[in-house]
């Protein structure tokens, strides 16, 4: 699949599908909205600049045409910078060990012109950004060709666009500001958050990019031991200073270490579509992708109410791929109104839920009883049905021998699809049998636990 190497401080290689509902830039980095996170090891107590600055972690979410990076981060609001590098492969900037500081005129670490302008950095670096809490000033610089710096503009916790400039377009970056230097932001998540179109960048889905975040002094650019990925020094002793070289490990702060950059992560599973179809035999479901990377498959799941979700089923997905895949599910239980998601789920066990969509399927048209899921099943599984007709219906279950275990229902229900949970945590394992009765409609089916 498209591969995205995003350059933090850590290392991490992961994989997800992205054809889900994009991060809300407020200047909340909220993990359960972003696809990869790089978190920060290091303790608080380790940060050199005082208890108001801190780095809980680096985000990225992407759906191979726009980069999300979120940073829960907090920073005195002394002229002090939150600074990100990024390095993409289809880009040419400046190389692993190179000097770093290019631009001039912004007042913040970017500048060549301090008399401190030595910086260097263990990979690539394309694109810098300084935001600076005191005002909110968000700066990028290009160190590429011909450098040059941009002010992005004034970053507060309402999404912001860049106009246009020297280095983006307008409307090529979106960001957002919450900087909260008494919270615990490695609970809270707030910080900073920045949207990118990639193609402004002069990358693709098909590059990759690496990230780093590190908070810097003011003005002339002195460097904290606060960042991620990488490992820190303890206190004020351990930070790393003017012109760090993180190319050459031996001259930073004795108990420092990196990789000083994410190493490669890979993009997500580009969901191209998703819609359903009512048929005579049910509602079918479509979805499309456009690549893929460790996609072991997708749950469909339904709702009445957008609350309590039912999974229906698995379809295996095509592992890693950069060609097109298409899939298919029929619910063929399916009735009034009902919403459907996707889960996609990683190899590795990660996972992400599509947006939902919504359909107007009808009455069933015929009594059915429909293969629990899963199956086998360890302690609960559900067990769907339908009525065409209001009927007085009994849902049971027996073991092997013929003895009901347990009573599922009991009494008349209308017209409609209905999806029953047992729960099985007080028997053994073994074969099951459940049987429907509604009406003169009769129907038994085998399930297996599995312990």
């Amino acid at each position: 699949m498209k591969n995205a190497v995003l350059t933090l401080l850590c290392t991490l290689v992961c994989g997800a599908v992205s054809l889900f509902a994009q991060p809300t830039i407020n200047g909340t980095a909220n993990p359960a909205e972003y696809q990869v996170s790089f978190n920060n090891s290091n303790p608080i107590s380790n940060n050199g600049f005082g208890p108001d600055s801190d780095i809980g972690a680096i985000r990225t979410w992407t759906n191979g045409t726009d980069l999300f990076i979120g940073v829960p981060a907090k920073v005195e609001a002394n002229g002090n910078h939150l600074a990100i590098w990024m390095g993409f492969s289809e880009v040419t900037g400046r190389a692993a060990g190179a000097r770093l500081s290019c631009a001039s005129g912004t007042g913040t670490y970017l500048d060549s012109t301090w008399t401190d302008n030595n910086y260097r950095a263990d990979f690539e670096v394309d694109y810098m950004l300084s935001v600076r809490t005191s005002d909110g000033a968000v700066w990028i610089a290009k160190t590429g060709g011909v450098p040059a710096a941009q002010n992005l503009g004034t970053a507060t916790t309402t999404p912001t666009n860049n106009s246009a400039g020297s280095v983006l377009p307008a409307g090529a970056a979106t960001f957002a500001l919450n900087n909260q230097t008494a919270n615990d932001i490695r609970t809270t998540n707030t910080g900073f958050e920045i949207r990118f179109t990639l193609s402004a960048l002069g990358a693709t889905a098909a590059g990759n990019v690496r990230l780093f975040a590190i908070i810097v002094g003011a003005n002339n650019p002195f460097f904290s031991n606060v960042f991620v990925p990488g490992t820190s020094a303890p206190g004020g002793s351990g930070n790393l200073a003017f012109n760090p070289n993180l190319n050459a490990p031996t001259s930073l702060p004795s108990g420092t270490s990196g990789p000083f950059n994410t190493g490669v992560i890979a993009l997500p599973v580009e969901l191209t579509s998703f819609n359903a179809q009512v048929l005579n035999n049910g509602v079918r479901l479509n979805w499309t992708t456009a690549s893929e990377l460790n996609n072991a498959g997708f749950e469909v799941q339904r709702s009445n109410n957008q609350t309590n979700w039912t999974a229906l089923g698995f379809v295996r997905g095509a592992g890693t791929t950069t060609e097109a895949q298409s899939y298919s599910f029929t619910d063929a239980q399916a009735t009034g109104r009902v919403f459907y998601r996707l889960k996609q789920i990683d190899f590795d066990g990660q996972f992400e839920y599509s947006n939902v969509i919504e359909v107007n399927a009808g009455l069933p048209k015929q009594f059915a009883l429909e293969q629990n899921y899963p199956n086998p099943f360890n302690p609960s599984t559900m067990i769907s049905y339908q009525l065409p007709a209001s009927s007085n219906v009994s849902l049971k279950v027996f073991d092997m021998l013929g003895k009901e275990v347990a009573t599922l229902v009991n009494g008349r229900q209308e017209a409609g699809a209905y999806t029953m949970n047992f729960n099985a945590n007080q028997l053994s394992s073994g074969v099951y049998f459940y049987r429907l009765q509604a009406g003169n409609f009769v129907q038994t089916r085998k399930m297996m636990l599995v312990k």
